[in-house]
């Protein structure tokens, strides 16, 4: 009775299954999903173990935002709209999946205020941009405020554009004064 090798190649099958289909839903998301640009505040550009990336805060995580009738605690749907700028927002919680475009979002504990049944701040599923290996230095410049003399000189605004489709977000690019940031990387001035 000698079996091993079926299900040594079952196993193995199994073990490239699991990573592929993982790569499959993220291609889905970012090649079919809709966009959205959420303003945003970088901060923090590496980390040793991760690679060069910017972390990344989002104006649409701050509330306060109405809690649904009913929610203590644990992840929530939000469902996301388009402020007068193009800009994506949160235009409701809810503890139901949303037909339209939604991310699952948490809340913030801290927060939440349990008298008026609101929270003011929820943590977006996504918050960091992956940077080609080199480009951190330049993009940390590009984000980070810089000092004239006295006087604070603000970055230019950023934005991210994610891609959500059924619930799931990928942040495709980073927006710089306009500029997508492999522009920025690419121009040598």
């Amino acid at each position: 009775m000698r079996r091993p090798l079926p299900i040594l190649l079952l196993i193995a099958l199994a073990q490239l299954a699991a990573p592929a289909w993982m790569v499959v839903r993220y291609e889905q998301v970012r090649v079919y999903g809709s966009e959205h640009h959420f303003r945003t505040a970088p901060i923090d550009p590496r980390d040793p173990l991760r690679g060069e990336h910017v972390v990344l805060e989002f104006e649409a995580e701050n509330g306060p935002y109405a809690l649904p009738a009913g929610w203590t605690e644990g992840a929530l749907y939000a469902e996301l709209g388009v402020d007068s700028a193009g800009f994506a927002v949160i235009t409701r919680l809810s503890t139901e999946r949303p037909s339209g475009a939604h991310v699952r979002v948490t809340a913030e504990d801290w927060s939440v205020n349990t008298d008026d049944r609101t929270v003011g701040r929820v943590k977006l599923p996504f918050d960091r941009y992956f940077l080609q290996e080199g480009h951190g230095p330049r993009a940390e410049a590009l984000l980070q405020p810089t000092w004239t003399e006295d006087e604070r000189v603000e970055p230019m605004p950023a934005h991210a554009v994610v891609r959500v489709r059924n619930g799931r977000a990928v942040v495709t690019d980073l927006v710089i004064g306009g500029k997508p940031l492999e522009q920025w990387m690419r121009d040598p001035s």
